[in-house]
């Protein structure tokens, strides 16, 4: 049958970095040739395969991360019509992915909900290759960067309520990502800016104080599940559905380390796009207000600056590491945000 399947590949983006993983390289070549890709696919239980027996498959490659992963779109013609996937193929086995999706799925997360997330379809083992539904919708990213207020509003309730809700429900699974991970992660980029200039030393050591300090005095919550990277580059809002993607980082964690990785995110990306940091405080104001009013823990606002202090040290390395145009601006950025949150819990 395989023979008979016309395939069409772009696959002009997939130039693998010189020493990157051959493994993965392979992999993601044979995912790309549309005959073996079907042979694949037809070896999986007709459940996993609703659609039947493809007669065309059409493939592009969105993105090649030798690290983590190369991410793919897929369409499938069969005697139904066409079908839309999403295809991951991962550098190590990741068959827990759709483990993890499979059990949101069953919490009440499948697609027929208001809250949900892609639906996956399949994981392939010899090709490390996860298989999920593409959604189509206007991403929450492009709603913040270009809508007005009213509609920035709404989008930000709706991912209010979408964690508010996963947090209530969504049972917990992977590492526990406690406070210590945290302290680590922003002893590493302090570390990283005194080896960057000396002249941090100082203000580096002062803020790492406070951030131990802080983590002290952070009462006892009980943890929850976590995507582990919640933020609008993550959601998609489709018709009736507001779906959110990319499960790789799953964990389970305090709760105010989702909410406050969301707020982080819109500061940073009201920075860059809208002209302030400070310009879409109104919609992480509605966006929290959302979440407690959705099934959110009620005592996640005290330990908000701990986390929101600590998020912001997270990125910015490599520039940081090669000396990039602009990084000891970006520095004084993410220091002074981080000074910022911590002080509302820790006066100077």
């Amino acid at each position: 049958m395989s023979e008979l399947v016309r395939n069409s590949v772009d696959s002009t983006r997939f130039t693998p970095s010189e020493g990157c993983d051959p493994d993965i390289s392979a992999l993601a070549a044979t995912a790309l040739d549309g005959t073996k890709l079907v042979n694949q696919i037809s070896l999986l239980p007709t459940s996993q395969r609703p659609w039947g027996t493809p007669q065309e498959v059409r493939i592009k490659l969105l993105c090649f991360h030798p690290e983590p992963h190369c991410t793919f779109e897929i369409d499938l013609r069969t005697q139904s019509g066409w079908h839309r996937l999403i295809g991951k193929v991962y550098a190590t086995d990741r068959r827990d992915v759709y483990q993890v999706m499979e059990g949101l799925r069953q919490a009440g997360f499948g697609p027929e909900g208001e809250f949900s997330i892609p639906l996956p379809l399949a994981y392939i083992p010899s090709l490390r290759l996860l298989l999920q539904e593409r959604v189509d919708g206007m991403m929450a990213k492009e709603i913040f960067k270009l809508g007005d207020g009213r509609q920035c509003a709404a989008a930000a309730e709706r991912c209010g309520r979408w964690l508010g809700r996963f947090q209530a429900l969504a049972p917990p699974s992977g590492q526990i990502s406690g406070v210590e991970r945290f302290l680590r992660s922003a002893e590493r980029k302090c570390r990283l800016l005194c080896e960057a200039d000396t002249a941090w030393a100082a203000e580096s050591e002062r803020l790492l104080e406070r951030l131990r300090a802080g983590a002290l005095s952070l009462a006892a919550t009980p943890t929850c599940a976590g995507h582990g990277d919640y933020c609008e580059h993550q959601i998609v809002f489709a018709k009736g559905r507001t779906v959110v993607f990319d499960w790789d980082l799953y964990d389970i964690a305090h709760p105010a380390r989702d909410v406050a990785k969301f707020i982080v995110s819109l500061e940073r990306l009201a920075m860059k796009h809208l002209g302030s940091i400070r310009a879409l405080d109104g919609a992480a104001e509605l966006f929290l207000r959302a979440y407690l009013a959705s099934g959110g823990h009620p005592h996640v606002a005290p330990a908000l600056p701990f986390y929101k202090a600590v998020l912001w040290l997270k990125g910015r390395t490599k520039a940081i590491q090669t000396g990039a145009a602009g990084w000891r601006e970006q520095t004084e950025i993410m220091v002074g945000e981080s000074f910022r949150n911590i002080a509302s819990i820790l006066p100077p």
